[in-house]
């Protein structure tokens, strides 16, 4: 009797045992299936799928290892930090000054009262060697300050006062790249190169403060402020612009490093059909300015009271980087007063192929930006014809001493007060002015203050021609700042 109890017991538990390991081998089976399906879905990942995971606010390293974490370069940043501030406000003063009086609008001149960058460091959270050429080391950093600086802009205007303008809790963030041309003798280094790459778009957060006084009292200041400032960075320092610091003793060539001119871009703007018509009574009278780069913009004739104009207007207009650089059309409905943008649309160069014609037909929208825009409806189609083609060496060279012959001029003129800064299309670039009257020296329409209205927002002005290579023509975006019409 004990035996077969045994048995039966045995056998029992020894059942018990095949189904309870049989379980847990199902179930280890379905936890590596379901990882391993896992896996495989994030292995397919993007970075917008990051991004929506893990909100904007992350550091590149984080989702992606090409970025590498450099806790020790913060370490030594912190410690040079006062050496590289001193230097780095010197040449911020150096370069950024002629900026902004080549962006400001007439009459208004900026500079610095006071330029100080603080004793706070800022962060680099993530590097990334982007090419290893030969002589050259090029490097992408994520690049974060919120620092402590002491920044005082002195603001002319036509009047003759001088407004001290202050420019507190300033944000930066970018990536940053940095070019090194490197040499045999000590330090090693004869040049560098600083960009900030337009891609994530550099995000520049900082508030105003009129010192002595309310910057609301003063209209359109600080629109027109921002305005410079947004123009100015997005055409001079992002990528391919750049700044080129010469290192080594005795200076040594860095012509390589400096941005040359790649190709020349044709544009026939040939007609627009379906415009939005902003008039209460007839119809709009459309009018087109194209550019590549802000500082060399062109304007077509405008075709009164038509929603479908016909202009058969060329224009050419050199290209820096076909890869990265765009081609920026803005339609406007000129108006007494205020000329209101039509539709906006962008056509990146990097699709066009050298020597041959393309036909475009784009769709225009309410703003170049639409992540602020609620109404996001087409606004017609704009028609074009483009050809991109490769300078020769020869080319090349003329084209770039033409340009610098033609800044050189809107500089001098610009500092005469004869145009209202390097912009081609008077309001085209920072529209922060009102109705001013320059040459004569007079502000007109009332205003508060000693301005008056000639520093309001999206005004007119009437500038004095210094030749037909500059003529100011008129042209503005609804917020002032080009591309970035509301």
């Amino acid at each position: 009797m004990g035996l077969f109890f045994g048995l039966f017991v045995g056998f029992t538990l020894g059942l018990a045992f095949v189904a309870g390991w049989k379980h847990v081998m199902a179930s280890r089976s379905k936890h590596r299936i379901l990882k391993a399906a896992c896996f495989s879905l994030l292995g397919q990942m993007n970075q917008d799928d990051v991004k929506r995971l893990c909100d904007s606010n992350y550091p590149p390293w984080l989702s992606f290892p090409t970025f590498e974490r450099v806790k020790w370069l913060n370490k030594l940043l912190e410690k040079i930090w006062p050496s590289v501030a001193s230097a780095a406000s010197e040449l911020i003063r150096t370069n950024v000054e002629p900026m902004l009086a080549m962006y400001a609008p007439p009459g208004i001149k900026l500079r610095f009262s006071k330029l100080s960058l603080g004793n706070v460091a800022p962060q680099i959270e993530g590097v990334k060697i982007q090419t290893l050429q030969e002589g050259q080391l090029i490097m992408d950093l994520d690049f974060k300050w919120g620092g402590d600086p002491s920044i005082i802009l002195a603001v002319q205007t036509p009047v003759g006062a001088n407004l001290p303008v202050q420019l507190k809790n300033l944000r930066f963030f970018s990536t940053v790249r940095v070019i090194f041309k490197l040499a045999e003798d000590i330090p090693c280094i004869a040049g560098v190169v600083v960009a900030l790459l337009a891609k994530p778009k550099p995000e520049i957060r900082y508030t105003l403060k009129l010192i002595g006084g309310n910057l609301g009292a003063v209209p359109g200041l600080s629109e027109m402020i921002k305005g410079i400032v947004e123009t100015a960075v997005a055409d001079s320092l992002e990528w391919p612009h750049r700044i080129v610091v010469p290192i080594a003793q005795p200076p040594v060539d860095l012509s390589d490093l400096e941005l040359k001119l790649q190709g020349k871009l044709t544009v026939e703007v040939v007609r627009a059909e379906k415009l939005k018509n902003m008039e209460m009574i007839g119809k709009s009278d459309p009018y087109v300015i194209t550019y590549v780069r802000v500082l060399f913009q062109s304007m077509t004739n405008v075709v009164e009271n038509k929603l479908d104009p016909v202009w058969h207007k060329t224009f050419c207009f050199d290209v820096e980087d076909q890869e990265t650089q765009s081609l920026v059309c803005q339609v406007f409905d000129k108006d007494i007063g205020n000329d209101k943008l039509l539709g906006a649309a962008m056509y990146p160069l990097a699709k066009l192929t050298p020597g041959e014609t393309k036909e475009l037909v784009l769709p225009l929208t309410p703003s170049l930006d639409m992540d602020h825009v609620v109404d996001k409806r087409d606004r017609g189609h704009l028609f074009l014809k483009v050809t991109y083609e490769i300078y020769s060496k020869e080319q090349q060279k003329e084209a770039m001493e033409k340009e610098q012959a033609i800044l050189a001029e809107k500089r001098k003129a610009a500092e005469e007060g004869l145009i209202g800064g390097t912009i081609d299309v008077i309001g085209g670039a920072v529209g922060g002015a009102g109705k001013l009257v320059v040459g004569g020296a007079s502000v007109v329409g009332g205003g508060v203050g000693m301005v008056g209205s000639g520093i309001g927002k999206a005004g007119k002005y009437v500038a004095k021609s210094v030749s037909t290579s500059f003529t100011s023509k008129k042209g503005r975006t609804e917020n002032g700042a080009p591309g970035t019409p509301k």
